[in-house]
Order: C-alpha cells, then structure tokens, then sequence
C-alpha cells in the first residue's frame, strides 16, 4: 500500500534537490561567518576592480586635460580625493552587504533545516519499514 506521506515527504525531498534550493544545499554547509565574510570579500573585490574601471573611463575622458597640465596637477589632492570617495563607497557596500548575506544566511539555514527534517522523517519511514518487513520474515507470515 502506498503512504501518501511519505510519497509527499519523497516528492519535497526531491523538488528542494532540483529547483528550489540546490544553491542552498551546496552553500548550506558554511558557518555563519566564513558564508558572510566570503560573501562581503567577493563584493571588495567587485567593488574595487569597478572602481578602477571607472577611474580609468574617467581618465581617458580627460585625457587631454591631463596631458595638457600634467606638470601643474596638485596630484596629492587628486589623490586624496579618489582614494576618500573609494572608502566611502566601499564603506557603505560592505556595511549593506555584511547585513544583506546575514539574512540570506538565515533564509538558507530555515529552507535547510526544513530539508534535513524532511529527510529525517523519510528515514524514519523506511527504518519502520525495514523493521517491519524483518519482523514478517521472522514471524513468517
């Protein structure tokens, strides 16, 4: 006879093993502060090749400026200008980042642990069922 829960508990098993949460399950597995600091140094290291791809847009757009001026540059104060507006902004991704993946962090640990329970009662049922085909074998009937 066919245990319509557990044909639910299979088919749940195997929806969040395909679709809903494949990345989760692979990610599932990180402590908390190893997910989120990988996370934020991933968006460092975006930020700051960005930030050097528009400095050199920029550059190239003045080129003739810079070139025209090169000796009269106050290149101290441009400098410290680029690298204030650089820690800003990576000031600000990293403080909404850090908060952004420690509550994607607790998202995936809930659809996790749902999983694992499920899979939990999915082994429960087929111990009982192991146990129960045993026990007919032993009794014969």
């Amino acid at each position: 006879m066919v245990n319509e829960e557990k044909v639910y508990l299979m088919t749940q098993a195997a929806l969040d093993e395909t679709a809903r949460c494949r990345k989760e399950i692979q990610r599932g597995h990180y402590y908390k502060p190893d997910y989120i600091r990988s996370h934020v140094l991933e968006v460092v290291g975006s930020i700051t090749v960005s930030y050097l791809f528009v400095l050199v847009l920029i550059a190239l757009y003045y080129a003739d400026y810079i070139f025209l001026n090169i000796v009269s540059l106050d290149y101290a104060r441009y400098g410290l200008v680029i690298l204030g507006i650089y820690i800003a902004i990576l000031t600000m991704a990293v403080f909404f980042s850090y908060f952004h993946y420690e509550k994607k962090y607790s998202k995936v640990k809930i659809k996790i642990s749902n999983y694992n329970e499920d899979l939990k009662k999915l082994e429960e049922f087929y111990l009982k069922s192991r146990e129960e085909a045993e026990d007919d074998a032993i009794t014969g009937v």
